[in-house]
């Protein structure tokens, strides 16, 4: 860290003395992810490439030997890493903070570098974006990337109700941050719809739905299915309390008597993968419940191929019922049939002709719901092709256009 400081101040030293001869257009993106678990981060950064820009991305670091490198075009700078099994709320805010204070040196240092031309940083904490006050001043316009809607999220993690005083600094925290960016991104227009309302006007808050690049996430892509012996059901993502795995869990018995030889993969690690692994085993549930360790974005595809159904069981619980699953997005462009709880997002966005709904927490009609596709044959592919009308439309093709036309206007205001 004192090197980093010791180079921030040699830059300072040189920033006006030193023009800057290429006339490129230059990006940072800041981000608290591993750039390997983040599809999202990686399909951004590369539409700027592909628009001309050079690109930098700060994120956390798989290890402390992984070393800064680049990957597509794109310069990688992982400043911290991060415990995945972290069960205190205490220690994944330290980290937060921690992250914070180190996104501001290497932010700034790389800045005096480069001259950025647009920072796109994404939340949560919310405040980290005023790490490039420094960039903003001289000029850098400054995009807010709301992927988790911090107040709720924050209720959910802290279990406390809206009226608490830390709900309410949080808040406040959202408010001057859109006030401070050039432009703000959600994810699904119920936030943006949240936000207006107490935080930025709707002409500076825009909707990217986070679906995943075509490139990489396509049916035809989709080798021939492997494993062939069972009716495979497939979780990917954290294994976080909202997202609904132990009501998959508790739901797979049930699965078992209507489907004998069904099979559920879960891929991707978090704060309960061992109680769910200890769950497991005491149904008995080892034989057909196989557990594995997450995997890059763009091998996702290769894994998910031998899925016969992708299960989103997010619970409809503050923070989760407004969110959209990323992964019913991939299943989707996959051309994988899924079955999904019905939160209010996921009513907002799909309809019964498109995906399998269960009631939210719903174990058994979870089960219902498997065993009733697992019958029908022509059911999934009907569900999967009409699904992938979504994708034409609102896929990362589409939604790319809204997101360059908001780089233009920062570019040309």
């Amino acid at each position: 860290m004192s090197q980093l400081i010791r180079n921030f101040m040699k830059s300072i030293k040189t920033y006006f003395t030193k023009a800057d001869i290429k006339n490129i257009p230059k990006a940072c993106f800041l981000y608290y992810v591993r750039f390997d678990k983040s599809a999202i981060l990686y399909r951004e950064a590369k539409a700027l490439k592909d628009k001309g820009f050079e690109v930098d991305i700060i994120c956390l670091k798989q290890s402390t030997k992984e070393t800064p490198k680049a990957f597509d075009g794109l310069n990688l700078y992982y400043i911290q890493s991060r415990a995945f099994s972290e069960k205190r709320i205490t220690e994944y805010f330290l980290r937060l903070f921690l992250f914070y204070i180190k996104s501001i040196l290497v932010i700034n240092y790389l800045w005096l570098i480069k001259k950025y031309d647009i920072i796109h940083i994404t939340s949560p904490p919310d405040i980290i974006v005023f790490a490039a006050m420094i960039p903003k001043l001289f000029g850098a316009k400054i995009i807010l990337d709301i992927h988790d809607i911090g107040p709720e999220l924050y209720m959910r993690k802290l279990n406390v109700p809206e009226n608490q005083l830390i709900i309410r600094i949080l808040k406040y925290f959202e408010k001057i941050s859109c006030r401070f960016a050039d432009h703000v991104i959600t994810v699904t227009d119920l936030w943006k719809e949240k936000l207006i309302k107490r935080s930025v006007p709707s002409s500076k808050c825009s909707v990217l739905l986070n679906v995943p690049d075509e490139e990489i996430f396509k049916a035809s892509a989709m080798k021939k299915k492997q494993i062939i012996d069972s009716f495979n059901l497939f979780y990917h993502g954290s294994l976080e309390e909202h997202f609904g795995v132990d009501t998959l869990l508790k739901a797979m018995p049930i699965i078992k008597e209507y489907v004998p030889n069904a099979a559920l993969h879960i891929y991707g690690g978090g704060r309960l993968l061992e109680e769910f692994k200890i769950l497991t085993e005491n149904l008995n549930m080892k034989e057909y419940v196989h557990f594995y360790d997450g995997v890059p974005f763009y091998k996702l595809p290769e894994i998910l191929s031998d899925a016969d159904l992708g299960i989103v069981p997010t619970k409809n619980s503050i923070f989760s019922d407004e969110a959209v699953s990323m992964k019913s997005f991939e299943y989707i462009s996959l051309g994988i049939p899924i079955v999904i709880s019905k939160t209010k997002a996921h009513s907002y966005y799909y309809n019964s002709s498109m995906v399998k709904f269960f009631n939210p927490k719903d174990g058994r009609d979870l089960a219902l719901s498997v065993a009733e596709l697992y019958k029908d044959s022509e059911g999934r592919k009907r569900l999967a092709c009409n699904a992938q009308t979504f994708i034409k439309a609102f896929g990362w093709s589409q939604t790319k256009k809204t997101y360059y036309q908001i780089i233009d206007r920062l570019m040309n205001g």
